[in-house]
């Protein structure tokens, strides 16, 4: 069964990769090999005067990779499906009481005076 699995993800792997880089392919071949690519694959072989030398298949190509509709057989990529679920516990938060407690006691840290301190009173 797992074996199975496998050829089954490396199958859908590699059409996709397929599908994916198969305008490059037929882009480089164009480029590469003229000639070839001409005898294979345009369509207007049999109207030499529109000079076409595959060009027109490659416009299909760009055509099909450019289509503004969506492909309604990948729908399925776009649902999410949850595979793993973990409730959230219940928090624990802390109440603020809104009664505030009255301030008994004046601290005075403040230590910076600008002037020096005068121990002995003041002289007449």
């Amino acid at each position: 069964m797992e074996k199975r699995s496998t050829l089954i993800v490396l199958l859908f792997v590699a059409v996709m990769l397929f599908n994916s880089i198969k305008s490059g392919f037929m882009v480089s071949f164009y480029l590469v090999d003229n000639s070839s690519f001409t005898e294979l694959f345009c369509v207007n072989q049999d109207k030499p005067e529109m000079e076409c030398n595959g060009k027109c298949e490659l416009s299909k190509l760009n055509k099909d990779s450019t289509s503004d509709e969506k492909p309604s057989h990948l729908d399925f990529l776009q649902r999410q499906v949850v595979l793993f679920f973990n409730p959230m516990q219940n928090l624990e938060v802390f109440q603020f009481s809104e009664e505030r407690e009255p301030a008994t006691a004046y601290l005075n840290n403040y230590k910076y005076q600008h002037l020096p301190r005068i121990i002995h009173p003041p002289s007449l």
